[in-house]
């Protein structure tokens, strides 16, 4: 089974080829304080478990680290929302959060011209693990909702 390890302060993941029998824990041979979360999720995995038992699939993103939650604010027009994601959690999904009707409202058009950045306005890859943009505010990640129109060339 190979497992793809995202970690915090990591752009690129690590593929992991891993046996059925060993957990987690020794398989990534974790440090004290350290959770493993699968992509898209916010509760953190069984590491006395191996990858198979706790449910995780062929080929799957999971993330490493210390830091979670993540405390998310998404700035737009003035207004900002705020909420708590799991370290894992893509930039897509966070997006997909902030149009949407427990945020900003946005409609479809309207979503589909905006764009997740950061305070220095660098637009992350919708693929991208929060735990990976915390670094200069470690457990925080501040968005702006802007338009894509910017950040196009």
């Amino acid at each position: 089974m190979r497992i793809y390890i995202h970690r915090e302060a990591h752009d690129e993941a690590e593929a992991l080829d891993s046996s059925a029998v060993g957990s987690i824990a020794d398989e990534l041979t974790l440090e004290e304080g350290e959770l493993v979360l699968l992509e898209d999720q916010d509760e953190p995995l069984d590491t006395t478990l191996s990858f198979e038992a706790a449910g995780v699939d062929d080929r799957a993103h999971v993330f490493r680290g210390r830091r979670h939650p993540i405390e998310v604010s998404v700035e737009y027009n003035t207004e900002t929302h705020e909420r708590q994601f799991g370290a894992s959690t893509r930039v897509e999904r966070v997006f997909k959060w902030a149009v949407g009707k427990h945020a900003f409202d946005l409609g479809e058009v309207d979503a589909a011209e905006h764009t997740l950045a950061l305070p220095d306005e660098t637009v992350p890859p919708g693929d991208v693990h929060l735990g990976s943009l915390d670094q200069a505010t470690p457990g925080r990640v501040a968005f702006l909702l802007v338009a894509k129109h910017r950040h196009e060339g």
